[in-house]
């Protein structure tokens, strides 16, 4: 079906994009995505002040396997899984074969030995369009609650 996307068409692309990343299925996490697109994860200040600054820039998909592939093979890190709650996505825009939306999150970090914390919270700010038939972000910014987070993003949120 080509044309403009609906609202439970973005919200199924947000479910399964996040339970890819929660079932450690990393190698599929740029497929959820256009080529080009925008992967970008910023401060809720930052976006609020206007501020170009990331934590994480990615502008299409060879960058995003980049990023898959530097974290399963070449980051250092404490081996941890990420288990995401969302909130219902809330339609912004929708333009056009575009359609815009908002979805707040909540991240609980596990680590092997079994402790967990709250990792971060934020909203998902997405443009979903149609791409080669399926549903695929062409762009989205996570956008974090708190300025600062206690540890290096090893796997994308």
């Amino acid at each position: 079906m080509a044309g403009m996307i609906t609202a439970d068409e973005a919200r199924a692309l947000q479910r399964d994009y996040v339970y890819a990343i929660d079932d450690g299925k990393l190698a599929e996490w740029p497929t959820y995505f256009t080529d080009p697109c925008l992967y970008k994860i910023t401060t809720r200040e930052n976006l609020r002040q206007g501020y170009p600054l990331s934590i994480m820039l990615c502008d299409n998909q060879a960058m995003l396997f980049d990023r898959v592939e530097a974290t399963e093979k070449a980051n250092i890190y404490e081996p941890h899984m990420y288990r995401h709650i969302l909130s219902d996505a809330q339609v912004i825009k929708a333009e056009g074969e575009v359609i815009s939306v908002r979805t707040s999150f909540i991240c609980v970090r596990t680590m092997l030995d079994g402790s967990m914390s709250l990792f971060v919270s934020g909203e998902y700010l997405d443009e979903v369009v149609r791409d080669k038939g399926r549903c695929r972000f062409r762009s989205k910014t996570v956008v974090l609650d708190p300025s600062r987070i206690d540890t290096l993003i090893a796997i994308p949120l």
